[in-house]
């Protein structure tokens, strides 16, 4: 991806159809990305929250697709394992505000999502809400850090920009596996 935008740097258009295209793969490393890239102007900000926030949407629509096409499969619900349904259903049944919040975090939280069947327009209209609120916020929160990063580093602010695209990614991924380790105890403990 590093090496698409250095190819297209100067080209603000391509720039956001591919910060666009970055949120199917990690959004908050899209969101860090984009912000760096407005900082050191070389796309408008405008036009990278249109195409951060439309990819940050769009990409979670994708994953409640892909779990309603899963759910819909009697092969794929007999894999799926009862108690991890039942997770997903008591977290679900907490509301679709706390579940939207927590899948900022947890994207699964999308796939169970149309898996468990949850309302679509609901789904749609919360996430929509969430992910442009988390997504400005975050995106405005590292540009003010990219323009000291840049005023201090010059170009070397890249490095520190990498850096934390790797830190979100790695931070990530952890509190996922922190969160469904201690899904799964709480689920042995209140089973036995």
């Amino acid at each position: 991806m590093e090496a698409l935008i250095e190819q297209y740097l100067g080209n603000p258009l391509i720039l956001a159809v591919l910060l666009f295209l970055a949120n199917f793969v990690m959004e908050e490393g899209a969101i860090v990305a984009g912000a760096a890239l407005a900082a050191a102007g070389e796309i408008g900000t405008t036009l990278a929250l249109v195409a951060l926030v439309t990819g940050n949407i769009v990409s979670d629509w994708a994953l409640y697709g892909i779990g309603a096409l899963a759910g819909s499969s009697p092969l794929v619900r007999r894999w799926v394992d009862g108690k991890m349904l039942e997770r997903g259903r008591h977290l679900l049944d907490r509301g679709v505000w706390p579940a939207a919040l927590l899948a900022r975090l947890l994207p699964p939280i999308f796939m169970a999502s149309g898996f468990l069947r949850v309302d679509f327009r609901r789904f749609a209209i919360v996430n929509g809400v969430v992910a442009a609120v988390y997504t400005v916020a975050l995106f405005f929160g590292a540009f003010g850090l990219n323009l000291v990063l840049f005023d201090l580093l010059g170009n070397w602010a890249w490095l520190v920009v990498a850096a934390l695209v790797i830190a979100a990614v790695w931070l990530s991924h952890r509190f996922t596996v922190y969160y469904f380790a201690s899904s799964k105890d709480e689920g042995d403990g209140s089973g036995g």
